[in-house]
């Protein structure tokens, strides 16, 4: 896979990322493409380019970024460099994707959406806006925010987090602090992925990389971030977005046995999208299963190839017959 570094902007603030090429890419061609999204804390050295490079193998371009405050990109507030929602998400993603049109090497008809953990969410509500986005890709990602948070905390726990979450923005909104967290205090059913994230994925990667250490502090990843985050999980709903994207495409994928998003939120994003859908289980959790050579990893990227084979075109609205299945 061949890669170059992009920088773009969103509300402000400075963007990095990676164009990723197939090795068999030849100059002057224009490819579809498929923009990679992270989950909350992901990295685009992390899952980004990890689907890039199982897409590229398939001819597609891909395109991963940073959102704004996890190095290297920047914050919209130098002040807040770790404040971000999953609605901040959602206009970094769309920046992104328009910006990923416009490069030499894409065919700005066939462009597609992919999102991993809480980024698939985040992707479906880009894609309901966006009539540019061609098909949408949600992975172990969730509906109803609420639900998914008060079924994997428990009904005490979630209204602790909830009561806790509410005097932070209460504190944030009076004296302007943004009240940094371990990211993992308001997330349900974290401990076996995100250990798992953190001492096995991110180590793993080049070796390590400069977000498995905050180069500033010294603290291991993932730093504190705001608990506005935590507010934004709450209130994210996509139960109405998703059968707005038709015809447009949606594949939902989900590990059966996950632990941190029930399996609940892939069947009703399923039920929920209208045709052409697609439901793909993972035989896993999380992300366990989530490395180049896993035969269950290798089977998703297969199953993600054909569906973006098959719904990477353009569309006229009103007018477009079902594409071919």
């Amino acid at each position: 896979m061949k890669n170059r570094e992009v920088v773009f902007y969103s509300e402000g603030a400075r963007m990095v990322g990676n164009i990723y090429l197939p090795d068999d890419y030849k100059e002057g061609e224009k490819r579809p493409a498929v923009l990679c999204n992270s989950g909350w804390t992901g990295v685009n050295k992390c899952y980004p380019a990890l689907y890039a490079r199982a897409l590229t193998k398939y001819g597609f371009v891909c395109m991963g970024f940073d959102y704004r405050g996890f190095k290297p990109s920047e914050s919209v507030r130098p002040d807040l460099p770790k404040y971000t929602t999953l609605e901040t998400e959602v206009e970094d993603i769309a920046n992104a994707f328009t910006f990923m049109q416009i490069q030499p090497e894409v065919d700005p008809e066939r462009c597609g959406l992919l999102g991993w953990g809480v980024g698939g969410a985040v992707c479906i509500t880009v894609a309901a806006r966006d009539k540019e986005v061609k098909a949408v890709a949600t992975l172990n990602s969730f509906v109803n925010g609420e639900r998914w948070m008060r079924m994997g905390m428990g009904n005490d726990a979630f209204g602790k987090s909830v009561k806790r979450l509410r005097e932070d923005r209460i504190q944030r909104i009076t004296t302007n602090d943004p009240v940094l967290r371990h990211p993992y205090t308001d997330y349900p059913n974290i401990t076996e992925s995100g250990d798992f994230y953190t001492d096995h994925v991110l180590k793993e990667i080049d070796g390590g990389i400069e977000s498995s250490v905050n180069a500033d502090n010294g603290e291991e990843f993932p730093t504190p971030m705001s608990t506005a985050i935590g507010e934004s999980f709450i209130r994210f709903n996509i139960e109405d977005l998703l059968p707005r994207i038709s015809p447009r495409a949606v594949f939902v994928g989900h590990g059966y046995y996950n632990e941190l998003h029930h399996r609940i939120e892939a069947e009703e994003a399923y039920r929920l999208a209208k045709e052409p859908k697609q439901l793909y289980y993972v035989d896993g959790k999380h992300n366990e299963w989530m490395f180049d050579d896993d035969p269950k990893f290798q089977g998703l990227a297969k199953a993600l190839a054909d569906f973006f084979k098959t719904y990477l075109k353009p569309f006229q609205f009103g007018l477009q017959e079902e594409p071919a299945k």
